[in-house]
């Protein structure tokens, strides 16, 4: 497992080499990475206290979040060798402290991390449809006002089907990105509520 060339994009820790994950694996690039944590919205749910790092690969999205300033970061990884990649990581970066590591699938993983999180990042295999996962953050794994950001094959890259939804129960999409074959969607949770709320 040698160090390749990825980096930590940015925070206090911007600039420490990670160690590479899997070659199956695509975790987010520098690029990806450095554009979410550069918006005010997510570096300030980042902040605010507990993370999720969903289908976590390497770990980098978590680590990122660690770097700006997260409480706590729960990872969740079902393959092996990728949860090694994660915890070698967070060692070497001497973030062990702050982070824990569950492999398992995600779909299984809700009852052990922690509900009320800020921030939750949902980066499944481009194949696997996650708006399930998506569903149940939104039903109370996070809190009023947290982010979800979700990265998905981008539309009519590789035969992918239809777009993000706008409204995912009480998840509503602020904001989408392409990044090459990757879109990404942030979602608030509960803005759908002040909405209809609202005179």
């Amino acid at each position: 497992m040698p160090r390749g060339n990825a980096r930590v994009a940015g925070g206090r820790l911007a600039g420490r080499p990670l160690f590479s994950p899997a070659a199956a694996s695509r975790p987010a690039t520098a690029l990806i990475r450095k554009a979410l944590f550069d918006r005010a919205e997510i570096a300030r749910a980042a902040e605010s206290g507990a993370v999720l790092d969903l289908y976590a690969g390497a770990g980098y999205l978590g680590i990122e979040a660690l770097s700006h300033g997260a409480e706590r970061v729960d990872f969740v990884e079902r393959d092996g060798a990728a949860c090694r990649t994660i915890r070698r990581n967070l060692e070497a970066l001497g973030l062990a402290g702050r982070a824990r590591v569950h492999r398992m699938p995600v779909e299984r993983a809700f009852g052990r991390v922690a509900d009320g999180a800020s921030l939750a990042f949902l980066d499944p295999p481009f194949a696997v449809d996650a708006r399930a996962v998506a569903e149940r953050l939104g039903g109370g794994v996070l809190d009023e006002g947290a982010i979800l950001v979700w990265r998905r094959r981008a539309p009519g890259a590789g035969g992918m089907r239809a777009p993000a939804p706008e409204r995912i129960g009480r998840l509503v999409r602020i904001d989408q990105r392409r990044y090459g074959e990757s879109a990404v969607d942030t979602y608030i949770c509960g803005a759908a509520d002040r909405a209809e709320a609202s005179p």
